[in-house]
């Protein structure tokens, strides 16, 4: 098990990842409320993942370029479920996102 207090440095793909899932979010809520007339929710089950990225997102925003191991998962939950979400919404097959390096 990974002691989850420490904190790792985060590449810059991990940095980039994590921007990027920050403006899909805000392009799906935006696109869904759009397309669908509600406004669309993070599921309960990934509330903690929300908080454990915006830490992050956080860190990262103000120069400290680190990340936690649950924080890393956090960001890769989020990533999946917007894809998910846009898929579906979008009438096309779930992908599943392939990690590699990270």
């Amino acid at each position: 098990m990974v002691e989850d207090s420490k904190l790792f440095n985060s590449s810059m793909d991990i940095v980039a990842l994590a921007e990027a899932v920050e403006q899909r979010l805000e392009d799906l809520f935006r696109t869904w409320l759009r397309v669908r007339g509600t406004m669309l929710k993070v599921p309960a089950m990934l509330e903690r993942d929300v908080v454990r990225w915006r830490v992050m997102r956080n860190r990262h925003q103000s120069g400290d370029l680190r990340h936690s191991h649950s924080e890393l998962e956090s960001l890769k939950s989020l990533a999946q479920w917007s894809l998910d979400k846009n898929c579906e919404m979008r009438g096309q097959p779930n992908k599943k996102i392939e990690w590699r390096g990270i």
